[in-house]
């Protein structure tokens, strides 16, 4: 533990001091705080949990893509310093008018997201967090309708974060923030309500031109996943002493995916071959007519387990071992690290900020990066970036028709 403590500590201090741990807008460091939170904590009490053997190889495995990520973003710097500074965080001039084309775009988005989430409370027959056995059924109701639930969460997002960009009282932003997050908790799901929240308080710093300290953001940021936690116990009505919370709520998220990892590692090659890119094939399917599996659900049902859940959360990393071995170890995090800093020191160049969706996108964006930790790339892809394309082209065009009708 005491290697994992200060190997960690190491990666931190160059984050900050090359890219600023402060600057969520960046992908990769959104990347590298996921990797450590829901990727790398597990590691330092991984002997708590006697069902599942973490090998020495997985641990050298988990360390190597810490700190590959960085040096990729790191190697992503070097070569654009030689056309532009780095912006450590955006500061931007988007404040709105409540009359302004956006604005409106912004509350007609939120329109959207409470249609589509009524339709899938009718489907459901009523709002699942208020049933006995919410993990079933969210697990449920949501076969055929992640399309309605992605444009939902997507639709109140950049409505939420434009009425947050208004010139008004700060009581009726979080009057809406937190009727946003009640009908966003409806879906069964913790983690987009609470990161709602996160990026609630970056739009805030970005248009209001202050920048909260390490400190205060890390506070913020425990009290956040702590509520996750205990919204998790509640889902699924989980009754024991706090010993045995602790270790089946709080502990767990960050370790499920380095046991996921491991499960992968026993499994190929020794009881099946590699897939060799297959698993990005069934996500890509995914897009088709009908009902398919994801990658995770896919692999799920190929390794046999057994466990209440839709799929398994493999990561990044096992995804790339799963198709391509030791090979896809090796370089998937140094790519996954250099283009994501690429990506945002393009777009912050490219990109006019002050326009609201731009600053949207790019939180979102940076999100959904981050999201391929545990999901892996295809997956978000398919199902997150081609829904967050579809609703922020159709921002943009409201916007247009608005101001051609006017």
């Amino acid at each position: 533990m005491v290697f994992q403590i200060l190997f960690s500590g190491v990666v931190f201090y160059f984050i900050n001091k090359v890219f600023s741990l402060k600057n969520l807008f960046n992908p990769l460091v959104f990347i590298l705080i996921f990797h450590f939170i829901f990727f790398y904590v597990g590691l330092f009490y991984k002997d708590m949990y006697s069902h599942v053997k973490i090998e020495s190889f997985t641990s050298f495995l988990i360390n190597y893509s810490f700190i590959s990520i960085l040096t990729g973003g790191i190697l992503s710097r070097y070569m654009m310093q030689k056309f532009r500074p780095y912006v450590r965080f955006p500061i931007v001039n988007a404040s709105l008018l409540i009359n302004n084309k956006t604005t409106i775009v912004g509350f007609m988005f939120l329109i959207l997201g409470l249609l589509c989430t009524l339709n899938y409370i009718i489907s459901a027959g009523g709002m699942i967090i208020f049933m006995e056995d919410v993990e079933n059924t969210r697990i449920i109701t949501r076969k055929g309708k992640g399309l309605t639930i992605q444009l939902a969460i997507n639709f109140f997002t950049y409505g939420l974060l434009t009425i947050l960009m208004i010139k008004s009282s700060t009581p009726f932003k979080l009057l809406f923030l937190t009727i946003v997050c009640f009908f966003v908790l409806s879906f069964g799901n913790r983690g987009p309500a609470l990161f709602l929240m996160v990026f609630a308080l970056y739009i805030y710093q970005s248009v209001n031109k202050v920048e909260f300290s390490l400190k205060k953001i890390a506070i913020y940021g425990f009290v956040l996943f702590c509520l996750m936690v205990l919204f998790g116990s509640l889902r699924t009505n989980y009754e024991a002493d706090l010993l045995s919370l602790f270790k089946a709520r709080f502990a767990w998220r960050p370790f499920v995916n380095i046991q996921n990892f491991q499960f992968v590692i026993d499994y190929f090659p020794s009881k099946h071959d590699y897939l060799y890119g297959y698993t990005y094939i069934v996500d890509l399917l995914m897009l088709t007519p009908g009902s398919h599996p994801n990658s995770g659900t896919y692999l799920k049902d190929l390794m046999g387990l057994q466990f209440d859940g839709g799929s398994i959360t493999p990561s990044y990393l096992g995804m790339s071992y799963v198709n391509f071995g030791v090979i896809g170890l090796i370089f998937s995090p140094l790519l996954l690290g250099f283009i994501s800093n690429t990506f945002y020191e393009v777009y912050v160049a490219k990109r006019n900020l002050n326009k609201p969706y731009n600053l949207i996108l790019l939180i979102l964006i940076s999100f959904n990066f981050a999201s391929i930790v545990s999901s892996g790339i295809m997956t978000v892809l398919v199902q997150n970036i081609s829904v967050l394309a579809l609703v922020h082209f159709l921002f943009i065009i409201l916007i247009k028709l608005l101001k051609k009708v006017t």
